[in-house]
């Protein structure tokens, strides 16, 4: 097979990169503009993808571009191959020992209130150019973006010691204890059996996958009753802000109560019923590798865990 004239029937970066600014700008002006581009050289750039696929990829329509059938499957596929392209250049650039880059993490709140600080901040002494992002949410709200390579990786709790996909792949972290977490002084605090906190007033993720949708069968083992609210979000301090202002419970790791001036407000609830624990995961693309120093970080938050008294 001739290398050359595999190359010269493959669509070129470039047409990739001016495609999708199309579809995001929703017209060939904007894009040209933001991409600092002629409006006729975008045209002919399209023209010539579209001739190289032998298809059309857009029509005109009443408000902007409009994607055909393969557009929209050139689309995907578009996306994945850019997002590889950054990885692979990525991973070369960070062979260097003058690291740089960017790690994109994203993790449920318990690693925020435990090791995810010391560790950052241990690893920016010896990678000071590397830029770190952060995202809380749960898994359902995590996914996606891990999906199109947003994110390197994310910290997730399971009920389960895995995450069975062909897309992702797991790895175990650790291990955390969960409980009922009240204000101290709620009517309920005291509560030894989850029957006596049947018309309690709730937060709770709004997660479709992980620990918490798992769970909500063993909270209420009847379903919601009408006598019950369920209200939810996704981030640690809309659930403490609802529990310390609104009379709410929610569930969260009993770790959270060593936060001082968390400890100092809320309590655990000592029902008799033990929650299960929460298994956290490492969890990341197969299509996506882990760069270098995504998996340095990782390594430095497994280093950070042993000095937790509940890691295992």
């Amino acid at each position: 097979m001739n290398i050359n004239s595999v190359i010269r029937g493959l669509p070129k970066p470039n047409q990739l990169k001016m495609f999708l600014s199309i579809i995001e700008h929703g017209s060939f002006r904007s894009a040209a503009k933001a991409l600092c581009q002629t409006q006729p050289a975008l045209t002919q750039s399209m023209n010539e993808l579209e001739k190289t696929l032998g298809i059309s990829l857009m029509v005109r329509g009443a408000s902007g571009m409009v994607l055909t059938e393969a557009g929209k499957l050139f689309e995907l596929r578009a996306q994945e191959i850019l997002k590889k392209l950054e990885h692979a250049v990525a991973e070369v650039r960070q062979l260097s020992i003058s690291t740089r880059g960017t790690i994109q993490i994203g993790s449920s709140s318990l690693p925020f209130y435990t090791m995810l600080p010391s560790a950052i901040q241990r690893f920016q002494k010896r990678f000071p150019q590397v830029s770190i992002s952060l995202t809380e949410g749960q898994l359902s709200e995590l996914m996606p973006a891990l999906r199109v390579g947003k994110l390197d990786f994310i910290i997730g709790a399971t009920l389960s010691d895995s995450i069975s996909s062909s897309e992702f792949i797991d790895e175990p972290f650790f291990t955390a204890p969960f409980g009922i977490l009240a204000h101290r002084e709620h009517p309920l605090a005291q509560s030894t059996e989850l029957s006596e906190l049947k018309n309690a007033k709730w937060h709770l993720p709004s997660a479709k996958v992980g620990y918490y949708s798992e769970l909500e069968t063993l909270l209420f083992p009847e379903g919601h009753q009408a006598t019950q609210t369920v209200i939810r979000g996704d981030t640690a301090i809309m659930a403490v802000q609802m529990v310390l202002n609104a009379d709410f419970l929610t569930v969260g790791a009993k770790e959270v109560l060593q936060v001082p001036h968390l400890g100092r407000q809320l309590c655990m609830i000592p029902i008799e019923e033990p929650l299960p624990d929460a298994s956290y995961r490492f969890i990341y693309s197969r299509h996506f590798p882990l760069t270098p120093v995504a998996r340095m970080m990782m390594e430095k938050l497994r280093r950070e865990c042993i000095n937790y008294p509940w890691h295992r």
